[in-house]
């Protein structure tokens, strides 16, 4: 029982080692051994020994982040799904409550948390895109159903375009928020209730936008 004690907090200290490295440097600018070296492991290729490869890290790193995610996702699409006339605020909530909530106490990586998954989506490899589909693909779909419900006269393929803004806008804005306190406008940044509102109003317009053209 030990040994498997051990090996966990072993995963779990590199799993939060490579989180923290992802979240300032990026995904190219950490190797296994910094990993295996900075958790503070005696062995040098711990990291390579319990995920195998830098993409296994990756993997692990996001299915940490996304356990947690995942409930929240899932209690809010349910709700969006059993009720006869869902909002379009209320589908918008869904979609980015999850994410927020990262920003809370609760989660003290979340801020990393965030700022790894800005840096997933911006890698462009055919890797990780693969990665995200495998991780997201469900969630994303069943969200897209709901637009649609709410909006049905939104062309499907505009909607999904929209839909792929509004995700960059939610992850990138969300990873940088603390920048809204130092913009050419002075201090910005509302407080939390405030700022989530602001961006739940902004969305709404953006998707539910009827084009003149």
């Amino acid at each position: 029982m030990s040994r498997v004690s051990n090996g966990e907090s072993t995963r779990q200290k590199i799993l939060l080692t490579a989180l923290d490295l992802y979240s300032q440097k990026g995904l190219e600018g950490v190797s296994l051994r910094t990993i295996s070296a900075e958790s503070g492991t005696r062995n040098s290729a711990a990291a390579h020994y319990h995920f195998g490869n830098r993409l296994g890290v990756i993997e692990g790193v996001l299915s940490m982040v996304t356990d947690h995610l995942r409930p929240q996702f899932e209690a809010g699409i349910a709700t969006l799904e059993q009720c006869p006339e869902p909002t379009l605020r209320n589908v918008v909530k869904a979609l980015a409550v999850p994410y927020l909530s990262l920003l809370s106490s609760r989660y003290p990586w979340g801020p990393s948390a965030l700022r790894f998954m800005a840096h997933l989506h911006a890698d462009n490899t055919p890797e990780i895109i693969r990665l995200l589909n495998r991780h997201f693909r469900v969630e994303i779909e069943r969200i897209e159903g709901q637009l649609h419900r709410v909006l049905p006269d939104v062309a499907r393929n505009t909607l999904r375009v929209r839909l792929a803004f509004t995700f960059v806008s939610l992850i990138h804005g969300a990873a940088e928020i603390d920048l809204l306190a130092n913009t050419p406008f002075g201090n910005i940044r509302p407080d939390d209730a405030t700022l989530f509102d602001h961006f739940v109003d902004f969305v709404e317009g953006g998707l539910s936008f009827r084009s003149a053209i």
